[in-house]
């Protein structure tokens, strides 16, 4: 018997659960408003069809589709193609690796150069001299840079010493050890970093805020403003004039696994040392020698568009045009045309678009993406 294309069946439907962050997630009646009229998608029919026709939706495809696909980070993440590499790994395998690597997920070399970082301005916060805290970094391994230059410029982008800036630094740094211990790995299940220090409840708020497919591991974002600490200092901030709630917001935005995290923070140091003076800040000068670290945008937008082509090939029956994919199957074909479309609505909706469309503003870097997937 057909199931008809209505509201009721799709909501029903596993296709339906598919697609957080995108205007589809707005529901039946409300998704247009958004920029997708979801009754009308001709492309999203024929994928709920897809579903319908099929016997019976395995286990592996639920997995695949609730934890990596469902997720799926807006922003495309720093290791981006890394994630959709992935999704097409597990359909090809029918089984979702152990750990996936979306949304608040960081490898440890990431975290070792952003503690490297939080040590500047906690050298600053605590009055360190310039030359002592310079000496320390010296004695540490140099992760390609020079960190003597990089210290001087974080203490001169700081400027000199006020009570907001030394509240705002203070939030700056406990927000970003934070990410540091919470951000999940392969081997790291928050149990690697920052373990003499209580930051707040590590085990996030799985109930209200999901786990990003890496249960039992929650959501960490609210759980570290929770703490009598952070609420201190949070309120001292948010009184700050002008502008202390707007700081604080940009603050806790400070996503490790972003693709410009590290340009973020440094904008965010250069708007600190600038607070008090009637001049805006010089925010597009680096300080942090990152861009190593930010996306080249030809780069990424001649993969992916490269990568949207394969998936179509594939689709087409051209099975060597993504061989991780295995021979297609109905389930198989089903869920890559899932995330064909996903990706499509995230290039076009989401801060994604920023990523692999060379559409955002800001400054560019040299991490590349090779033919293969492979960042340099």
């Amino acid at each position: 018997m057909s199931i008809p294309w209505c509201r009721e069946a799709f909501e029903a439907s596993v296709t339906s659960r598919a697609w957080g962050a995108t205007p589809y997630d707005a529901g039946w009646h409300k998704s247009a408003k958004h920029g997708e009229d979801l009754p009308a998608s001709a492309e999203l029919r024929a994928i709920f069809e897809e579903e319908m026709a099929l016997d019976t939706v395995p286990a592996w495809a639920e997995a695949v589709l609730a934890r990596m696909i469902g997720p799926l980070p807006m922003c495309g993440h720093y290791a981006f193609p890394t994630c959709v590499e992935e999704i097409c790994e597990a359909i090809g395998r029918e089984l979702a690796p152990a750990t996936v690597h979306g949304c608040y997920t960081a490898d440890p070399v990431r975290k070792v150069l952003l503690a490297y970082y939080v040590f500047c301005l906690d050298a600053w916060l605590k009055q360190a001299s310039l030359d002592v805290a310079q000496a320390e970094l010296a004695m540490r391994p140099d992760l390609g840079k020079d960190w003597a230059r990089i210290a001087a410029a974080v203490y001169d982008a700081l400027g000199s010493r006020s009570r907001p800036k030394e509240l705002a630094v203070r939030r700056l740094v406990h927000r970003l050890r934070w990410w540091i211990k919470t951000m999940v790995w392969d081997e790291d299940r928050r149990d690697q970093f920052q373990l003499d220090a209580f930051l707040g409840d590590p085990r996030g708020d799985e109930a209200h805020w999901g786990n990003y497919g890496n249960p039992p591991f929650g959501d960490p974002y609210f759980e570290e403003q929770k703490t009598a600490e952070i609420k201190r200092l949070d309120a001292q901030l948010t009184d700050l004039r002008p502008g202390g709630r707007a700081l604080l917001d940009r603050i806790e935005s400070t996503w490790l696994c972003a693709p410009k995290a590290f340009r973020y923070v440094e904008r965010i140091i250069i708007e600190i040392g600038a607070l008090g003076s009637d001049k805006p800040p010089k925010t597009n000068v680096s300080i942090l020698d990152c861009d190593d670290t930010l996306p080249d945008a030809a780069s990424y937008r001649q993969w992916f568009d490269g990568f949207m082509a394969s998936l179509t090939a594939w689709l087409g029956g051209d099975g060597a045009a993504r061989p991780e994919l295995g021979a297609p199957t109905p389930v198989r074909h089903w869920l890559v045309r899932i995330l064909r479309h996903k990706l499509q609505l995230y290039a076009k909706h989401c801060p994604f678009g920023n990523l692999v469309n060379a559409r955002g503003a800001g400054r560019r870097g040299t991490r590349t993406i090779g033919p293969e997937g492979e960042s340099t």
